[in-house]
């Protein structure tokens, strides 16, 4: 005879197994990023659950209609109770509060809570046997209660994988997300579900292996510089382009990982302790003559930047430099690492 948790193996009907969910967190980007995100990458075994941070029913009507038309795939929006359904994509509303039961998102009153709680919702979804998993479109995590609601998530051994949308400047919200050890790699949004796994595997990180270009050798750069901050930035810019980053803390430090690896390209900052980048790029002239090289400066001392032209650099960008300065640069990258 069977029980409640183990159905009766003569009744011919197999035990469903639990939708797998897979959260995706915009605030900014709306159809732009999303429809980037979901076209050719839905699997008929997840639900996409949508958080639109900052977004009512209304205006997840119009964003709703407008992935429908970009993607062609069943999009719903939230209401009271959501049934979820399996290769659909749902929006939730950030003026309500949800918490599961089974495969349903159930409307919840939460005193205090008049706008949607992550680490509600994630409470929940950690409680699931549901696999989850977690990719993230911008900077809404900043307040504690997403970042308490995505380590209950990490906990779990969820992956969250990210990116960054092009307008708007969260590097500083990555690294504190990462400080905690809660989000893995950076890719693009038009790779991201390829690198998606549903398998846990313990630290909550994405374990995807980047992108390779047309020969399956990776791009790699070198970023030289002093500063933390910016080296980690860089490398967040040149993994959302599919390139490998690796790190020198100055321009001795640099000359040595050029001395024993092969790079595409070398991203240098101009003023740096031991060796500083006028020095480096002299030394590199004997080392790697032929290697493609963008200096980074925050100095506006017109001799020095004159100097650094001299050695015939790609460009010169002043920090702090917007992105898509550095990105219309990258073609160069390519084109040099391929001849």
């Amino acid at each position: 005879m069977g029980t409640a948790n183990q159905p009766d193996p003569g009744s011919g009907k197999k035990e469903a197994k639990p939708i797998k969910i897979c959260f995706v967190l915009s605030s900014i980007g709306g159809p732009r990023m999303l429809s980037q995100l979901f076209a050719g990458h839905i699997k008929d075994d997840v639900a996409y659950l949508v958080i639109q941070r900052m977004a009512g029913a209304g205006l997840l009507d119009v964003l709703v209609e407008c992935l429908r038309e970009e993607v062609n795939i069943k999009t719903l929006v939230a209401g009271h109770t959501l049934q979820l359904q399996p290769g659909a994509i749902h929006f939730l509303p950030n003026e309500r509060n949800y918490v599961f039961e089974g495969d349903k998102l159930i409307a919840a009153d939460v005193p205090g809570k008049v706008r949607l709680s992550l680490d509600l919702l994630f409470t929940g979804a950690a409680a699931l046997s549901n696999p989850c998993a977690v990719v993230v479109l911008s900077g809404m995590l900043t307040d504690e209660d997403g970042l308490a609601g995505l380590a209950k998530l990490s906990a779990k051994g969820v992956p969250i994988l990210g990116t960054l949308e092009s307008n708007t400047p969260v590097f500083d919200m990555i690294e504190q997300i990462r400080a905690k050890g809660l989000m893995g790699e950076l890719y693009p949004p038009k790779y991201l579900l390829e690198h998606l796994s549903f398998q846990a595997n313990g630290n909550g990180n994405g374990n995807g292996n980047g992108i390779s270009r047309a020969g399956g050798d990776r791009i790699r750069v070198l970023v030289a510089d002093d500063e933390e901050k910016i080296r980690s930035m860089v490398g967040d810019m040149l993994r959302l382009q599919g390139i490998a980053a690796e790190f020198a803390g100055d321009g001795l430090d640099a000359l040595r990982k050029i001395q024993k690896g092969k790079y595409d390209a070398l991203i240098l900052d101009l003023s740096m302790p031991e060796m500083d980048g006028l020095r480096t790029l002299e030394a590199l002239k004997t080392i790697d003559p032929t290697l493609p090289i963008v200096v980074v400066t925050g100095t506006d001392d017109p001799a020095k930047i004159q100097a650094v032209k001299g050695f015939n650099v790609l460009g010169v960008l002043q920090k702090p430099f917007a992105w898509e300065k550095l990105k219309k640069l990258l073609p160069q990258f390519r084109q040099d690492a391929q001849k």
